[in-house]
Parts: structure tokens; sequence; C-alpha cells
């Protein structure tokens, strides 16, 4: 294979990484396995050689279409390529077997993902949450150093703060909420991309998130609000009896009991949703409410167990995650006895300590619960759209091409 050939290829693979087939769209002809489009775009024609796609990318075999047509019912017919003699390619061309997923996989394979795809599950929540982090930590250290606000003198004076301080904790506040969004959203093109064996990098991740920013920052904020609320309600006795001026334990009793009947489940719900939906909008290419009115069908008999394994996963990274924060803290102690009476000293050991093991805990957690929301995605269109099998011919045709 030629340079000049080793390159068209890999820039088809790129333009193929930014589509993921989705159950309205459709292809005519062989190479609809290369060129997946989202609903609504019209998909490339292999057979026409004045197409970019077609002269390059046509199968020499025979054709066999590929169509991401809404399921007539049931799994639908086996392909005759899978039928008489599966390669390996059709059962698990990359991180997972082509079945539905057993409650084992989503434990293991996020850590797959992060292996196979690395620089996008990995590399990319490493990259936003690092700067966010930055400057986080200037914020921090601008409040520290502040002269009007003095927190460093003996008697903080406390007079004020300055506007530089104040924007910089704006920015870092807004930058933050901006890194969470980048990071869980960016997550699914790499491990649905892994899931056939493709390795892309994170230019090509991004633009595919780039598409959609807006859906997913209402996404993000309408799950925001929902939170909030569900926050409000739960502890509502208790504001309420303070601002009455009675606190009682009769409040803190109701409090607690709607704190677990009502914002534990209510807040599983939304983040389930909002982690299914997010991966959703990103790979089909489709707005905040058809995602939402696609998850209430795809997850209907699936609901309960999808809760289960994104409590389970969520408890376990949470615990790692909590492991490697105080691991940080017990060190920026022990850098602080190297100069204990240099007020500087300590602050900048204290935020780099700690400042790196909250920015790989925080990476972790990303990175891990992102995957598990991705394949809970793929998982949902297996069991109810027979998507294993569209994953299977499309991973034969990518392997004659």
């Amino acid at each position: 294979m030629t340079e000049d050939d080793r390159r068209t290829r890999n820039e088809a693979g790129d333009a193929a990484a930014l589509q993921w087939p989705s159950p309205e769209a459709a292809s005519s002809d062989a190479h609809a396995g290369h060129a997946w489009t989202a609903p609504g775009e019209p998909s490339p024609d292999a057979s026409d050689p004045s197409s970019p796609h077609g002269a390059a990318n046509a199968p020499a075999g025979p054709a066999v279409p590929l169509s991401y047509g809404p399921p007539s019912g049931g799994r639908g017919p086996v392909p005759e390529q899978l039928a008489g003699a599966p390669s390996f390619r059709s059962w698990q061309p990359g991180i997972i077997p082509l079945r539905p997923l057993n409650f084992g996989d989503f434990l293991t394979v996020p850590f797959k993902a992060m292996r196979y795809n690395r620089a996008v599950v990995l590399g990319a929540p490493l990259l936003f949450t690092l700067v966010s982090t930055i400057l986080m930590l200037v914020a921090l250290w601008m409040v520290f150093t502040d002269p009007q606000l003095g927190l460093l003198n003996s008697t903080p004076t406390l007079s004020g703060i300055s506007t530089q301080t104040v924007a910089l904790i704006v920015v870092s506040v807004l930058m933050m909420l901006l890194a969470d969004v980048f990071s869980s959203s960016i997550i699914a093109p790499g491990v649905a991309r892994a899931v056939l064996g493709e390795r892309i990098g994170i230019p090509v991740a991004w633009r595919q998130v780039r598409r959609r920013l807006g859906s997913l920052l209402l996404l993000y904020l309408a799950s925001s609000v929902a939170l909030t609320l569900l926050l409000v309600v739960a502890f509502a006795p208790v504001l309420i009896s303070l601002a009455a001026g009675e606190p009682g334990g009769g409040a803190v009793a109701l409090s607690l009991v709607l704190f677990f009947l009502l914002l534990l489940p209510g807040g599983l719900l939304v983040t389930l949703g909002q982690g299914i939906a997010r991966a959703m909008i990103v790979l089909e290419g489709i707005s905040m409410i058809a995602a939402l009115k696609r998850l209430t069908g795809l997850i209907r008999g699936r609901f309960w167990w999808s809760v289960l394994i994104l409590f389970v996963a969520a408890a376990l990274i949470n615990i790692v995650s909590s492991v490697l924060q105080y691991v940080g803290q017990f060190g920026a102690i022990a850098v602080s006895f190297v100069a204990p009476d240099n007020v500087a000293v300590l602050m900048v050991a204290f935020f780099v300590v700690y400042g790196l093991t909250y920015i790989v805990s925080l990476v972790l957690v990303y990175s891990y619960v992102g995957s598990v929301f991705a394949l809970l995605y793929i998982d949902l269109r297996m069991r109810h759209e027979g998507f294993d099998l569209d994953l299977a011919r499309a991973a034969e045709e990518r392997a004659r091409a």
C-alpha cells in the first residue's frame, strides 16, 4: 500500500468516525458500513465514481446492503454472511462481543475502552479537567492573596474583594461547568468506535461533540434545574422551619424521608437519563428533545436494571476517587512538614499535590462513568433494535474494504 493510498484510507476512516448509525438512517449500497449518517442526512453514493467515497473505498467483493431503518419486529433476519461462517470481526471486532451485555461487562469494559481509545477516553477529559483545575487554583490563589481580603494577614481585613478576583472566579466556575459537559460528552465517540475496533483522535471526537454542543448544554441545564428542584423539595421542611425560627426534629426527620424517597431515586433517574441521552445526542446527531423521546422507548423494560448498573458503577468509582483524594490530602500534609513556617510554600505544596490527585480522580470518574453510559446506550439498542447485527455487518464490510 502506497503512502497516498494509506492517507486516503485514513481520511475516509476519519470521516466515517464522525457518524454513528441511528434507527432512522438508511443506506442503499455496500458503502453504508463506511459512511454512517445521522437522521435526515443523505449518505454518500459508493457506486458513483464521481463521489469522493465511491472510487477510493468501494469494496471489491459482492455488495451487501446495510440498513439502519427502524426494526420491523424482533431482531430481524440474520445476514447470510454472518449465518454461514461468522468471522472474528463479526462477533467481536473491538472491546466487546456483539451481543447484549451482562452485568460484569459494564464494570470491566470501561477499563478496556480507556486502554483502547486512551487519547479520547482518558486524554480529552484530562485536557479539559486540567484547564479548569488550573483556572480554579489560580482563582483560589487570587482570593488568598487579594489585599482587600487580607486572608494571609494575622488579622484579615475583609474590606472587600477586587474586580479581577471576582472575574477570575466567574471564569473558573464557568470553565468547570463546561469541562464537565465536554469531558462527559467526548467519551461516547471513543467508546463507540472502540466497540468496532477503531481508534480515533481527539480532533475527530471533538468535531462530533461540537456539532451538537447546543443540545448538550441545554440538556445539562435542564438536568441541573431538575436536580436543584429535587434538592429544594427534599430540604423544604428544614428551610421552612429555619425561616420560621422554630427548627425542630420533625422537620429534619421529614427531610430525611424526602431525601431517601424523592431526592435519591429522582437524582439517579435524572443522572441516568442525562447520561444515555448525552451519548445519543453525540453519536446520532439528534436534538435533546428527540433524544429524550427515543430514550423513553429504549429504556422500557430495562429501567431498573440500568439504574442498578449506574448505582453500582458510580459507587465503585467514587470509592476509588475518594481514596485517591485522601492520598492527596495526606501527601499535602506530609509536604507541609518541609517548611512549616513558610505560608507561601505550604500553599503551593498543598495546591500542587492535592490538585494533581484531584485531577486524576476526576478524570477517572469522567472516563469510567461516561463509558458506562455509552455502553448502556449500545446495549439498549442491541436489545431493542438488533443493533449487534448491524454492527457485525458493518465490521465485516470494513474488514473487506
